[in-house]
């Protein structure tokens, strides 16, 4: 036999009813909230041609693509991200969209890196994309909605740091930084390497160093913006901090503040960020549960039209850890009834189930001859209700596991209403 036959490919998962519905209700709670903001569903192809995903994903991103050639010599991509399909799917069918518009999706996304506790190489995500929108408060809105979807999950201990790319981008114009030492300086910041960046730092041949040793100390609440604004007089760093002051008013005035740290060193991994970067976390884990920003520049790079955009990304299996870390207690969807029947009750027991799922219940069939205590046992694993048996003559037996309690019930004028009330 194969080695590898009844394995899934490394960093890849499947997920037994267990915690495929925990998922699933997971998903349902964010797909609710998208859905009271406006936000309409968006589908994207899962390959997509690997010249068109790798406008804006910086070299990072890049090295992590699951490639492919097809029969035409054509290099393909699983998608590593929704944002840039998107993107592409807009540029290419501009003429049709009323915008700004507003999008969600749900899907999977492909990244071929080192596989660990929550960070999977298949990451099944859900998001949403403002497209046409470019004031602060579409930004406000995002990270609202952001706030909002996570809490509508259940989960509570956890934050979101905001940062903007326009604050180090007028520091690097402000020293006159080449291309490598900017790129290598956004290496150490998006890995949070601290150490790495301070020991380049003090090899780069600049003046006035001191405003990079303090990028990663400007870290807090909303008094850690004057303290940056003190540190600058650009123009570019100035205005994005004022694009963070008037966010910041929006988010307070829905009553979400709380929920907000500002980060003036937080950098994320793609090159198509322009403005308002922000990440969602929570301290029991050691990664996010949510990223996104703004990428006004993104779609031009399709189409040479301008068009303003910002979107994030939710990890649902990150959401679903942080909430078992948090001792969250997910719904059961319990079954009703498994149904018992013979041959010769096949037909009112099939239309006594048929009426009862039409109001709601949730009905197991089993066509048998005898009740034995195996299917009882096997109702019980299930997480069966009762067993509903049509053997008896013009009578149905009724068995609750739980409690074992059996009796039986005519088969009679207003019968069903009487053990199915609702």
């Amino acid at each position: 036999m194969p080695s590898n036959i009844l394995k899934s490919p490394r960093g890849m998962r499947s997920y037994l009813p267990e915690t495929a519905v925990e998922l699933e209700e997971i998903e349902g709670n964010i797909r609710q909230t998208f859905r009271l903001w406006g936000y309409q569903p968006f589908i994207t192809p899962t390959l997509e041609y690997y010249e068109a995903l790798t406008v804006g994903m910086g070299s990072r991103l890049k090295k992590e693509l699951y490639k492919f050639i097809d029969y035409e010599g054509n290099i393909l991509t699983l998608r590593p991200e929704l944002t840039a399909p998107i993107a592409r799917t807009i540029a290419a069918r501009v003429g049709e969209m009323t915008l700004p518009g507003r999008f969600s999706y749900s899907a999977s996304v492909f990244r071929y890196d080192e596989p660990q506790t929550g960070k999977n190489r298949e990451i099944y995500q859900m998001g949403v994309e403002l497209i046409g929108e470019g004031e602060s408060k579409a930004d406000a809105e995002a990270l609202i909605l952001a706030i909002e979807a996570i809490l509508k999950t259940g989960l509570r201990d956890f934050k979101f740091d905001i940062g903007h790319t326009g604050y180090l981008d007028g520091i690097i114009e402000e020293l006159k930084l080449d291309r490598e030492e900017i790129d290598q300086i956004k290496t150490y910041l998006n890995g949070k390497n601290i150490v790495g960046l301070n020991n380049y730092i003090e090899k780069m041949g600049i003046a006035n160093k001191d405003l990079l040793y303090k990028l990663p100390g400007l870290r807090g609440g909303k008094e850690i913006l004057n303290k940056a604004g003190d540190m600058v007089s650009n123009k570019r760093s100035r205005e994005a901090l004022q694009n963070l002051r008037d966010i910041y008013a929006y988010v307070a005035d829905y009553g979400l503040a709380d929920y907000l740290t500002f980060d003036l060193g937080l950098i994320r991994g793609f090159d198509y960020y322009t403005g308002v970067v922000f990440e969602g976390f929570t301290e029991k884990l050691g990664y996010t549960i949510c990223g996104g920003g703004r990428y006004d520049n993104l779609i031009r790079q399709y189409c040479q039209r301008d068009i303003p955009a910002i979107g994030f990304a939710i990890g649902l299996e990150r959401v679903r850890l942080a909430l078992k870390k948090q001792s969250y207690h997910f719904q059961e969807d319990k079954i009703d009834d498994l149904f018992l029947f013979p041959a010769d009750k096949r037909k009112l027991a099939l239309a006594t189930a048929r009426t009862m799922r039409e109001k709601g219940y949730i009905i197991i069939l089993e066509e048998r001859d005898v009740l034995s205590n195996e299917l009882i046992n096997y109702a019980g694993e299930i997480g069966a209700e009762r067993i509903v048996s049509f053997h008896p003559v013009a009578s149905v037996e009724v068995i609750k596991i739980k409690d074992k309690e059996r009796f039986k019930q005519e088969i009679s004028e207003g019968w069903e209403g009487i053990l199915w009330p609702k």
